[in-house]
């Protein structure tokens, strides 16, 4: 009887899910399909485990058997038989986790009902990165400060100043004592390998004097898909806050930057364009609110748990994994599902030391602040 009241709640569950917005998530495919195939697996057979470098924020994976297979069996029914169904070797971690698209649909709820205006519009980040020393004896992190505020009137400003550089961890440490605690690190020409540090750069351990001035650029961003060219007030107001709409305002940005062919391309690129319009644009909270749910549509999103971000904050994690120029990185996405804000970006990748040891290099943007105010920079 207790096995039947089980089952009972388990298929609760997956009725639960399949009536959620949209249809099932990726995440549940991926999990339903993999656990399936490990519950019908002949006994005694044991696949070879893989060897898988495991990112610093790497979840934990377990569940129950039931559940995921009969989440796999309700997918199979409900789903046309052309639809593509992705498998994946990693199972999602725990069903009392919340998967990606809930806690992007709880983002875009509560973004929703974020201030619409202000007389600033404020962005301050604090920014990091995880590099080798020249030598590649140990890990560096380097980390600096910036602020924004945005006027509809033209009067824009920025504050920043450089926090300074130094051992990663303790076994950084020992390393950086044992080749005589230097202070400063020249950087060679030619950086590859050595993380996201610009050829030549000098970097230097003391923390920098505080800088403002007149901000010119507004959002621009090259790396960006909105931001790459300069953006204006007139130009943010087109943009929809209609989730269909917005997608196809996004898609077709997307072909021009890229070409009309771009196929398997076109998701990440539109996952990027969302994470630019929450973290960086000044839009409307409600178009905000639309990129949330389109990004809880985009499969490759993987729920994480709840974390502590670089600046010692707790918020839920979304990872997923950004391939460019044919090298993959891991990436991480901290969201306060109460208020809808971005904690922070992260990216991760390999790296290794002179002596052979495995470190993990890479860089991170945490945000203090983001969105309208009225309160503005000093002397304002």
């Amino acid at each position: 009887m207790d096995e039947l009241n089980a089952d009972s709640g388990e298929l609760a569950a997956v009725r639960e899910l399949l009536s959620a917005r949209g249809g099932p998530s990726e995440e549940v495919v991926d999990s339903g399909r993999a656990r399936l195939q490990a519950a019908l697996a002949v006994p005694g057979v044991r696949e070879k485990p893989r060897k898988s470098r495991s990112p610093w924020w790497a979840p934990v994976r377990n569940g129950v058997i039931g559940a995921a297979a009969a989440v796999a069996l309700a997918l199979a029914v409900a789903l046309p038989s052309d639809s593509l169904v992705r498998l994946s070797p990693d199972p999602v971690a725990s069903e009392s986790r919340a998967t990606a698209r809930q806690i992007l649909l709880s983002a875009a709820d509560a973004m929703a009902k974020a201030s619409p205006d202000g007389a600033y519009w404020r962005t301050s980040v604090v920014t990091g990165q995880f590099i080798l020393s020249p030598d590649r004896a140990y890990v560096l992190k380097r980390q600096s400060e910036r602020q924004i505020w945005l006027t509809k009137d033209g009067r824009d400003r920025w504050e920043g100043q450089y926090l300074g550089a130094g051992p990663a961890d303790q076994e950084d440490r020992a390393a950086w004592e044992g080749a005589g605690a230097p202070e400063r690190w020249q950087y060679p020409a030619d950086v590859r390998g050595l993380g996201k540090v610009s050829p030549g750069a000098l970097v230097e351990a003391t923390r920098g004097e505080s800088l403002r001035g007149p901000h010119r650029v507004g959002w621009r961003d090259a790396d960006g898909l909105l931001t790459k060219q300069i953006v204006t007030w007139p130009a943010l107001r087109t943009i929809p806050g209609d989730p269909a709409r917005l997608r196809a305002f996004l898609t077709e940005r997307i072909a021009k930057e890229h070409g009309a062919y771009i196929g398997r391309t076109m998701e990440p690129l539109l996952r990027e364009g969302c994470l630019e319009i929450i973290s960086r644009l000044p839009v409307a909270p409600e178009v905000r609110a639309a990129a949330y749910e389109i990004l809880a549509s985009i499969p490759g999103m993987r729920a994480e748990g709840r974390v502590t971000d670089p600046l010692g904050r707790t918020g839920e994690a979304l990872s997923y994994q950004v391939v460019t120029n044919g090298v993959p990185s891991d990436r991480r996405f901290v969201i306060d599902t109460a208020t809808g804000l971005p904690l922070a970006e992260e990216t991760r990748g390999a790296g290794r030391t002179a002596d052979g040891r495995d470190v993990e290099l890479g860089s991170y943007t945490a945000y203090q602040n983001i969105g309208w105010t009225d309160q503005g920079p000093a002397g304002r």
